[in-house]
């Protein structure tokens, strides 16, 4: 069976997409979880589990080691549906620094992007090269991701460097001020990170959703 879970972060952050997109998914045949944190625990072998979120990634990767795990960008680009058709618009596309090693992510999303119409605009930083996570790597590490999946929390926990939230708004102000132009993230903490810097930011389910408000 294949299970989509829609992160309680994303649900928050763009609740229009969100829904959109569980609606999407039911209409695939997919089954719509709730929470990856209990949610998890329902996955049996040889079930494909679909995030869009890279803490869900973290917690069923390790919690759940029965089940294939997939972001949904990748399960949505191998089918043959109808995508919003953007015209050649301009659009950078940020790469996320926990998804860097993800090639197939990678693909996925640019696949899409291409099968939308966009003129996808690519940072020196991109890929496995990403260095961008919104403030996520500049806050205390939650003790129930540690908890719930402790290996792979402990291998970025050296990365995380604790600034004030003052310090993390100057971080992100300065990073927005160098994109000249809208700006597509795959990931929770790039949204907010650039947003909250002043980027024109959008999550790209609310663009394959057609539910982009900003």
């Amino acid at each position: 069976m294949v299970h989509y879970f829609p992160s309680c972060n994303f649900t928050r952050c763009c609740p229009e997409a969100s829904e959109a997109a569980k609606k999407m998914m039911a209409a695939l045949g997919v089954k719509v979880e709730g929470c990856c944190r209990p949610g998890h625990k329902k996955l049996e072998a040889g079930d494909l589990a679909l995030t869009v979120c890279q803490t869900c990634d973290r917690i069923i990767g390790e919690g759940a080691p029965q089940a294939k795990l997939i972001s949904a960008w990748e399960y949505l680009d191998g089918l043959d549906i109808q995508l919003p058709d953007h015209r050649g618009e301009r659009i950078i596309l940020q790469d996320c620094w926990r998804a860097r090693h993800n090639h197939s992510l990678h693909e996925a999303v640019r696949s899409l992007l291409h099968k939308m119409g966009y003129q996808v605009v690519e940072l020196p930083d991109n890929r496995e090269k990403a260095t961008f996570d919104g403030e996520w790597l500049y806050r205390p590490m939650q003790s129930g991701n540690l908890k719930l999946a402790p290996k792979a929390f402990a291998e970025i926990e050296p990365f995380v460097t604790l600034l004030s939230p003052e310090e993390q708004k100057a971080r992100m102000v300065e990073y927005a001020s160098h994109l000249d132009g809208k700006v597509v993230v795959y990931c929770n903490a790039c949204l907010t990170g650039l947003l909250d810097g002043g980027a024109d930011a959008v999550h790209l389910m609310e663009l394959l959703t057609g539910t982009e408000k900003r």
